[in-house]
């Protein structure tokens, strides 16, 4: 197996047609049609078929997929390592949701970014899902997530408390009800499934907001602007708080604590670039 068929597949899993990979990939379509017959032969399962409207995944294709995928970006990963050689000590890769790295660590990070100019510096912004799977696969040097890593072969650095409050622009001289999230200025901002579980047994299975993203930049961008209101940690909205561009909304019911999560693999390499991040990130 090689890094040829792997971008093959998924360029045809991409473009679900020959004609189109082929002219992505520059290459003949004949070309495509081998890599591809070479790619199951040696797997010994067929991962495309060919429909009326192009091709689709095989049960074992969907299983193959995120495989494919992983090999992949570990392959660019490590030509990004690789290529250290003579300008950079060190290379650091961190990972998290972006509302993490905007609002709470983001004076962290351009810290890190200017005292450390030797150090090539990425950030990868995923789920809290997405962040445990790459740290474990490597991509990832250290994570934050608003999930518990719970994989033996991860480390937890920190772990901090949080709270959900609702803020809105307007102040509101009542507490919030759970019928007010029936209400078309509610925006529900989706911070990982153990809050959607929460929100679901509030609002009931079936309940469907008038407004929903998992962008916290866009959310917060329209309650500064419009009249709607939502549910933000406190640390991402405290800044807000205190600026007076926003305010906090008491609530009838209990709020759910939001958890925060710092955390490398126990193998830990890089251990001196990653101890002067981690110092950053915990003050």
């Amino acid at each position: 197996m090689d890094k040829e068929q792997l971008d093959t597949f998924l360029s045809l899993v991409t473009y679900k047609n020959f004609t189109k990979s082929a002219e992505m990939l520059h290459v003949a379509q004949s070309t495509v049609s081998a890599r591809l017959k070479s790619l199951e032969q040696e797997l010994g399962k067929p991962l495309l078929r060919r429909t009326n409207k192009g091709v689709e995944l095989t049960p074992s294709g969907l299983i193959f997929l995120p495989y494919a995928k992983r090999i992949i970006e570990l392959v660019e990963e490590s030509k990004k390592e690789l290529a250290l050689d003579g300008q950079y000590i060190d290379r650091l890769v961190l990972g998290g949701p972006s509302s993490a790295w905007n609002y709470i660590y983001r004076n962290a990070l351009s810290t890190f970014a200017i005292e450390n100019r030797n150090v090539s510096l990425e950030l990868k912004t995923h789920s809290s899902e997405n962040t445990i799977s790459k740290v474990l696969d490597g991509v990832i040097d250290l994570g934050v997530s608003y999930t518990k890593p719970t994989h033996p072969n991860l480390l937890i650095h920190e772990h901090i408390e949080d709270h959900f409050k609702f803020v809105s622009k307007f102040q509101l001289n009542r507490p919030i009800t759970v019928d007010d999230l029936n209400s078309k200025k509610f925006i529900l901002n989706n911070w990982g499934d153990a809050f959607f579980e929460w929100f679901m047994e509030l609002t009931g299975i079936n309940h469907l907001p008038a407004l929903s993203m998992n962008q916290t930049a866009i959310v917060l961008k329209m309650i500064e602007e419009q009249d709607y209101f939502t549910l933000l940690p406190s640390m991402i909205a405290q800044p807000f708080i205190n600026d007076k561009k926003l305010y906090y909304l008491e609530s009838e019911f209990e709020m759910p604590a939001h958890h925060i999560y710092i955390f490398t693999p126990k193998d830990l390499k890089k251990e001196s670039t990653i101890k002067k991040v981690l110092d950053l990130l915990k003050n």
